[in-house]
């Protein structure tokens, strides 16, 4: 012990100087981190700010391509055309309708997987067989998809344009977030947090849109015109509930509220982050 004493107080001043530079070395180095950190926050707010967020919405209909895209941080080392790949290719056009459809499903096997392809198959595929085998009024069908990859998220998007006779033209998007490595859906909560989005933000701007839209749409239909009138308080519109989702090119956040799903229009609004 009074070894370790006199060894104290004849160090003492290295010791002082010691501690002295490893606080200041820290201090530099989280400086250091935090000025890099903020370049990266300042530089991706910069990349944001350089979109043009309403171009992305005109542009939407020429994403369907019925192509795999792999984003920068895709995962390069996958042959992703074993998870996912357009099972029928079909054209047929007869005096009493007119098909174009790719339809995509997916190659590997699970529970999940499955459950999409089942869905896939009984909105899709059974429809054209209903067509075929029961259309007298001319009826129009057209289905292509699109794949994105971000990451280890796999984003199958589908939109359909489906005229039926007179009916109205019907515009349906269904959406699959598939999660690579855990074979699993990924729910929008998720895709939030991998953003690092605040989803009360989300919230507010996804109430403006409708708000907005239905304003410039009732304009419309004073004047005589039949539109589509959103419902301002349905619950779609809850971040939570919102029916279709994905992530795009350049990691962008596509919510999609496509009201052809469910009703003859074609009409569809979309919020980008």
């Amino acid at each position: 012990m009074r070894n370790f004493k006199y060894f104290l107080v004849k160090n003492k001043m290295i010791i002082i100087i010691t501690s002295i530079v490893l606080i200041c070395a820290i201090a530099i180095a989280i400086g250091v981190y935090a000025q890099l950190t903020n370049r990266g926050d300042i530089k991706s707010k910069e990349q944001d700010e350089n979109y043009d967020y309403e171009d992305l919405e005109r542009s939407f209909d020429d994403i369907f391509t019925n192509t795999i895209n792999k984003e920068v941080d895709a995962k390069q080392d996958i042959n992703y055309d074993e998870i996912i790949y357009c099972v029928y290719n079909i054209e047929e056009e007869e005096a009493n309708y007119n098909i174009k459809a790719k339809i995509p499903l997916f190659k590997i096997e699970n529970n999940v997987t499955k459950e999409i392809n089942k869905e896939i198959y009984d909105t899709f595929a059974n429809t054209i067989i209903k067509i075929v085998q029961n259309s007298t009024a001319y009826t129009t069908f057209n289905l292509d998809y699109v794949v994105y990859v971000n990451n280890n998220i796999l984003s199958l998007v589908i939109r359909c344009k489906y005229k039926d006779a007179s009916n109205p033209q019907r515009n349906i998007i269904q959406t699959y977030n598939y999660d690579m490595d855990n074979n699993r859906l990924v729910d929008i909560n998720e895709i939030i947090d991998y953003k690092n989005l605040n989803k009360e933000d989300i919230q507010k701007e996804v109430f403006e849109k409708i708000k907005e839209e239905n304003a410039q749409i009732k304009n419309i239909s004073d004047q005589g015109y039949n539109v589509y009138i959103r419902d301002e308080n349905d619950d779609i519109y809850k971040i939570e509930n919102t029916p279709n989702y994905f992530l795009g090119k350049d990691n962008h956040l596509y919510l999609v509220y496509a009201y052809g799903n469910n009703n003859f229009t074609s009409e569809m609004d979309l919020v980008i982050f």
